[in-house]
């Protein structure tokens, strides 16, 4: 079983959107996913067909008050927006196939981050929540976009297989490449090596993608070209900047199901996982089938 966290130290980098899009083409490779969100806005579980999750969600997991299992569900793809209610439609076969959520609610996780932190031992709630669950091929973590206790617990949960293949656990970060993003980096690698200290837990950081590119620019070429220097590799293919995401997400549909839409950045992220596979990410080996 592959565990990762999605994270970095600035918002609207392009992290839900790649984490939807990356379980949306395993599945399609016929791998099973598991996405938990860990975000308080809520994003991937409004993206994956559950905007107003009822029952158990993660705040529950992570307070240690209900499993996986109660909380996970199918993720869903939306038919249409009704005209007159402004919501998503889901009809008996929206469901996507391979693909289960985690879901989150945004009222409840932002107040959950001052009572982890007062609850010693918390932190790790999720990790044992996520090595008793039942097993999947992949567990992609959405965490915030800045750094607090919950992306602690998104970063540890990915040691929950105990398993140490490289390329099987840890930290896919995404960057737009220009200088207020590219600056988060080091307090992301910062944390990394926090946990190391405090929690005798190695984390790696196995990937950064370049999210919403635009096709201009030197700017964000040359930040481009600093990242891969300092990286190499770790770098993948960079998606592109297109206003067909936020077209997608607001019909409630992932960009890979988006049709001829959303074919170009569907493309870019196609590339990305082949990279990530190339680096080891999501082998065969690591999957449970």
């Amino acid at each position: 079983m592959g565990i990762y966290a999605v994270a970095n130290n600035s918002g609207s980098a392009g992290k839900t959107t790649t984490v939807v899009s990356l379980a949306v083409i395993l599945a399609q490779q016929g791998l099973t996913v598991r996405v938990i969100d860990l975000d308080p806005q809520a994003n991937a579980s409004t993206w994956l067909g559950h905007p107003n999750a009822s029952g158990a969600t993660v705040a529950d997991v992570l307070r240690a008050n209900a499993t996986i299992a109660d909380a996970e569900r199918p993720a869903r793809r939306s038919s249409h927006v009704g005209p007159e209610t402004g919501e998503p439609v889901y009809p008996d076969d929206s469901t996507i196939s391979g693909v289960t959520v985690v879901p989150a609610i945004r009222s409840t996780l932002d107040s959950l981050v001052v009572e982890l932190a007062s609850v010693p031992g918390s932190v790790l709630y999720l990790q044992d929540a996520v090595a008793a669950a039942a097993a999947v091929d992949v567990t992609l973590i959405d965490c915030p976009g800045s750094l607090n206790v919950l992306v602690t617990a998104g970063l540890l949960a990915t040691a929950a297989n105990g398993n140490e293949q490289p390329g099987s656990r840890g930290l896919i970060t995404c960057v737009k490449p220009s200088g207020k993003e590219v600056e988060g980096l080091p307090a992301l690698l910062g944390e990394l090596d926090g946990m190391r200290k405090l929690y005798k837990e190695n984390i790696p950081l196995l990937a950064i993608v370049p999210c919403a590119v635009p096709s201009r620019g030197d700017v964000y070429q040359e930040q481009l070209e600093g990242l891969r220097e300092a990286f190499g590799q770790q770098v993948t293919p960079s998606t592109r900047r297109t206003a067909v995401v936020d077209e997608a997400y607001t019909n409630f549909v992932p960009v890979p199901l988006y049709g001829y839409r959303g074919k170009d950045v569907t493309e870019d992220y196609r590339d990305v996982v082949t990279h990530l596979q190339q680096l080891g990410l999501f082998a065969p080996e690591v999957a449970v089938a």
